[in-house]
């Protein structure tokens, strides 16, 4: 039965704040694990979890932005953990390892991630400011990553969002670039409506407010086409928050190369393995010296550890590095062509995906060490832009 995998065994209580606590508890009783005592607060989640689900716990808080911690420990496990004294010597030197480890907590390694992809001068950069920040493979686990996390924002430009936490030995750093959408203002704040960039009005859509453009008619950047100053039939004059929904077309310009010769890295070099015991929230190397391989692509897998076909509180993390190996490539005309329709298709999925593409304008243009392809794109969106209205 499934509960001989549960809280006779050992319970270890939690509580969590902040995120979404009941999307991370739907995940988890999806996943089949036992979920006891399971209360919400404003904003908090508390529980009681077997030993052996608690590091599943971890990972779906983390996932879904919870502050997880552990609280009270009881149970069979804990007690046999507690006072067994003659259970071997591997278990014996296992425990003594485990003590090491809890009283000294050292990052293991760093991952540095992002929806959007970042350049390898930028990764190096974040990577530069977490070491600045104390936080670098050797270092204690216990650091502060706001520090870090304001300093990305500040020194790298392309940053949007910085998010850095430490689960367990390992470090994430979640950088995402790009241009964030511009607030919007409170629903009571008198506002117009203007142009987010030149276009030609297609449509509208007025829901609050005086149109001040017609379809049809051009505007420029930053141009009124909404007002939140009403005047009625009697020459009274009202502030509004306008609202409204303004298609226009525009066109974009851009250009893409690829040369006939290059030298590229490909992560497909010499594989190095590492291997972790992981315990709730603690992680016990099996190896000697620093999980750190430069240059290279990294993932892991985590296996659980089994006595006689029942699942235990311990498990396995691998983690693997593949290299970087240089690789020169030459490349004919079709070739250039091809790796150019890639690099459209790629650019469009990324920065075009919210607007419609009227049409793409594609001008290849041969040069001494490569192709350069120039595409001329006709899009239409909502140029639709809030701005306030400060009453004097």
């Amino acid at each position: 039965m499934k509960k001989s995998n549960g809280l006779w065994f050992g319970q270890v209580e939690f509580s969590g704040y902040g995120g979404f606590p009941e999307k991370m508890a739907s995940e988890l009783i999806a996943a089949g694990v036992q979920l006891r005592r399971l209360k919400f607060g404003d904003g908090t989640v508390t529980g009681i979890v077997p030993p052996g689900d608690y590091w599943a716990t971890s990972i779906a808080a983390h996932k879904n932005g919870v502050r997880l911690r552990a609280g009270k420990r009881s149970g069979l496990y804990f007690t046999l953990l507690r006072y067994s004294r003659r259970v071997g010597i591997y278990l014996g030197a296992l425990a003594f390892v485990f003590i090491l480890a809890l009283n000294s907590s050292r990052i293991q390694d760093i991952d540095v991630t992002g929806s959007s992809e970042l350049t390898a001068s930028q990764r190096s950069q974040v990577t530069a400011i977490l070491s600045e920040c104390g936080i670098s493979p050797g270092k204690s686990t216990k650091t502060d990553t706001k520090a870090a996390e304001r300093r990305v924002m500040l020194e790298l430009p392309e940053a949007a969002w910085v998010d850095i936490s430490i689960v367990g030995f390992r470090v994430i750093a979640d950088v995402e670039t790009g241009t964030p959408k511009p607030e919007m203002l409170s629903s009571d704040v008198p506002c117009n409506i203007v142009a987010s960039r030149a276009a030609a009005i297609i449509s509208q859509t007025v829901r609050e407010g005086t149109s001040s453009a017609a379809p049809g008619s051009g505007i420029q950047q930053g141009g009124l086409l909404v007002s939140g100053i009403v005047t009625d039939g009697a020459g009274n004059v009202s502030y509004h928050h306008a609202s409204a929904e303004i298609i226009g077309e525009f066109t974009e310009t851009q250009e893409f190369f690829v040369p006939y010769r290059e030298t590229v890295q490909r992560a497909d070099g010499e594989v190095t393995e590492f291997t972790w015991l992981q315990f709730e929230d603690d992680s016990i190397p099996l190896f000697w010296g620093n999980a750190e391989v430069p240059d290279a692509v990294y993932e892991e897998q985590t296996e659980p550890i089994t006595v006689l076909g029942r699942k235990t509180p311990l498990s396995l993390r691998h983690g693997k590095f593949t290299s970087y190996r240089s690789l020169d490539i030459v490349r004919s005309a079709d070739d250039c062509i091809a790796e150019l329709e890639r690099q459209q298709q790629q650019f469009t999925e990324n920065f075009y995906s919210g607007y419609e593409i009227v049409s793409a304008e594609k001008t290849a243009l041969p040069e001494d060490d490569g192709i350069r392809m120039k595409i001329t794109y006709t899009l239409r969106g909502d140029i639709a832009q809030e701005q306030e209205i400060f009453i004097g």
